[in-house]
């Protein structure tokens, strides 16, 4: 049978960023791959040439009307889902997250008796998603991004392969040393793909002090959402440290690859980022995320000494500042970082995933 797999996303960059990482990968491959997504994941595939199909999705939040119109949101997913795959007949799917992927993999289920389609899960956070929870019964694998198998029912456990996240094809600096830390000494700041006044605010009053003591030389690149550029540019204008204040950078690989130190929210996206550059950080989780999992990401770092956390509703500045000087500073630590992240990283999780698929043939 032809291969003929479909990659099912939506929302937020953490879920899609994976699903078009792989994409690209079976595009190297020749191999004939779809992606469905929705109006808000679709923004994500910039630069890629691929097919795709954007379907009607809903969260079911807000007040009762909210509600009522997500149902028919859903239901016309549904049907739009259905058709598609109708049509394309994947041999392999895969839903990547989000509650953009329920009315396709539903779809997929619905289709199982009629033809053979094997049903997968990629699961990016360091708690399930209740999408991809919902579906694990009709899974033939569940793939994880974290080590987080216990905190899976146990019936589920020969199914469940720790597969990493898969990555674009830039070159990482795989070296913390390298960085030439003193010299550059370069902070990266970043609210998430959603955009974040807290940490935008966090961040400017960080970057005040650390200009005013002068105890290090600090280079600042600060991406910040378009509304709150005026009011950042305001507060900084005194600032003798250099920072470049934007709302979007195109070259986001390279800006990392070049840091020395992030201070951003614990999206999967991110941490996955902060593995994969080396990147010690100063993580701020989004206390809205769902089931609090930005937390539990944010932990996979701090408990190796890679991150510390700071609680949105205590803002500890001391307590970041400290770790911005430690990173600065201790080269010993520098040393114990490179071999933590090299710890934890799982490796080639694109050809991990794919083989493991194609061991079910």
């Amino acid at each position: 049978m032809k291969k003929n797999f479909l990659l099912i996303t939506g929302g937020t960059g953490g879920h899609v960023i994976p699903a078009k990482n792989f994409a690209n990968y079976l595009s190297i491959k020749n191999i004939n791959c779809t992606i469905i997504t929705d109006k808000r994941g679709y923004k994500y595939f910039d630069n890629y040439n691929g097919k795709i199909y954007i379907i009607s999705s809903s969260n079911l939040n807000g007040n009762i009307i909210f509600k009522i119109f997500g149902i028919f949101q859903i239901l016309l997913g549904l049907i739009q889902s259905f058709i598609i795959i109708f049509l394309l007949k994947p041999s392999h799917s895969i839903s990547f997250g989000s509650y953009a992927s329920f009315s396709p993999m539903l779809s997929c289920i619905l289709f199982k008796p009629f033809y053979k389609v094997k049903l997968y899960i990629h699961e990016q956070n360091s708690i399930i998603g209740r999408t991809n929870k919902f579906f694990l019964n009709f899974t033939n694998k569940l793939f994880l991004n974290f080590d987080i198998k216990s905190k899976i029912n146990s019936k589920f456990k020969d199914k469940i392969f720790v597969v990493g996240s898969p990555e674009n094809n830039f070159q990482k600096n795989n070296n913390i040393s390298n960085k030439n830390s003193k010299s550059n000494f370069t902070i990266f700041i970043s609210g998430g793909s959603q955009g974040s006044e807290f940490v935008s605010n966090f961040a400017t009053n960080l970057i005040k002090i650390i200009d005013d003591e002068k105890i290090i030389k600090a280079k600042f690149i600060f991406q910040c959402s378009k509304h709150l550029i005026k009011k950042q540019e305001e507060k900084l204008r005194n600032i003798k440290s250099p920072i470049i204040l934007k709302d979007f950078f195109i070259n986001i690989d390279e800006i990392l690859a070049n840091a020395n130190l992030a201070i951003c929210r614990a999206g999967a996206g991110t941490i996955v980022d902060l593995i994969n550059f080396k990147l010690p950080s100063i993580l701020i989780p989004l206390p809205s995320s769902k089931d609090n999992h930005q937390f539990f990401n944010a932990k996979i770092l701090a408990k190796h000494d890679l991150a510390i956390i700071i609680d949105q509703n205590n803002d500890d500045l001391d307590k970041a500042k400290r770790h911005i000087y430690e990173t600065y500073s201790n080269e010993k630590k520098l040393e114990s970082m490179n071999k933590k992240f090299d710890m934890i990283k799982v490796k080639n999780s694109n050809t991990l995933i794919y083989k493991l698929i194609l061991n079910e043939n």
